[in-house]
């Protein structure tokens, strides 16, 4: 099997992992506190990374990747918290379409800052997925509101992130490195904000441990290790296109779930994203196997 393919294959199961933890997220902040919610989640994830990888962290650490872990573990702390606010504040499924615009903001960010050039295909899909995004948000009684502007924030984040993980990758630093440096960053982050204003609390209910063990264990350290694993055999806009498909799984969640629906113009939406998502695919099955994590001047998408 190709990298490129395996590579995506791990990054669609991160983004399976994704979709339904949108809908833990959104019962968790029903019960906790935002912030003590996510200093219990970072400090089991740090722990549980830190007893599984230490060894082989510790042989890849070096000052430079520990100057890029600390950074990165800051710009996903903040990704994390405005994607769990954004959850809590909008409907499940609204919000996780308006977070995967990291789809956008990958190449947006990319081109910005360093300079990226793309091919039509690539360009075909950033808009495929902004229109996506304004059939959703053009649904009747939706309003404007604070939550929109702070899923926003959580996409650029995420974008940010994306891009991040793949200059650091290309730069030499070891996937295992960017996974337990970054969550023990993320985790005195956590505390740090969480202890004077909600103070740490455990969960009364055991549906808070299922979110506390699941969002800690399966949607942050086990799927940091994975993104980070799968990014050395692709580009971060190929990613940001995958990801594209994080907000279908947590659509179908919030319907199952939480009997939310959708109009036919937002079903058009998800429908232009999966698009987007296969027309990417489709360039890549003509690329040499391995992607082109490095190239920081263009992207062949």
């Amino acid at each position: 099997m190709k990298a490129q393919v395996k590579a995506d294959i791990l990054l669609f199961i991160y983004s399976f992992i994704m979709g339904i933890t949108g809908i833990v997220l959104k019962f968790a902040t029903q019960e906790l506190n935002i912030f003590n919610f996510i200093a219990l989640r970072f400090a089991l994830a740090f722990l549980v990374s830190f007893l599984l990888l230490w060894k082989r962290c510790r042989s890849g650490l070096n000052p430079r990747a520990l100057r890029h872990s600390v950074f990165l573990g800051i710009v996903t702390y903040l990704a994390h918290v405005t994607c769990t606010a954004g959850i809590a504040s909008a409907p499940v499924s609204i919000a996780g379409f308006l977070t995967s615009l990291q789809t956008i903001m990958v190449p947006i960010l990319a081109f910005l800052f360093a300079g990226r050039r793309y091919s039509l295909r690539t360009v075909l899909c950033i808009c495929g997925g902004f229109l996506s995004i304004l059939l959703l948000t053009a649904d009747g009684d939706f309003q404007y509101s604070a939550g929109i502007w702070i899923c926003l924030a959580s996409s650029a984040l995420a974008g940010a992130q994306i891009l991040l993980i793949e200059k650091y990758l290309a730069e030499g630093d070891e996937p295992v490195v960017l996974t337990v440096v970054p969550l023990a960053v993320m985790a005195l982050c956590a505390f740090a904000v969480a202890l004077p204003v909600s103070g740490i609390a455990l969960p009364e209910k055991a549906s808070g441990w299922f979110c506390i063990l699941w969002t800690g264990i399966i949607s942050t350290a086990v799927a940091s290790y994975i993104q980070a694993l799968a990014q050395r055999c692709t580009s971060a806009v190929n990613t940001g296109i995958i990801f594209a498909s994080i907000p279908v799984f947590t659509m179908a969640g919030g319907w199952l779930v939480f009997k939310e629906s959708l109009s036919l113009k937002a079903l058009i939406g998800a429908a232009l994203l999966i698009g987007s998502i296969v027309l990417m695919e489709l360039g890549n099955a003509k690329k040499a196997p391995g992607g082109d994590p490095g190239a920081m001047k263009r992207d062949r998408a």
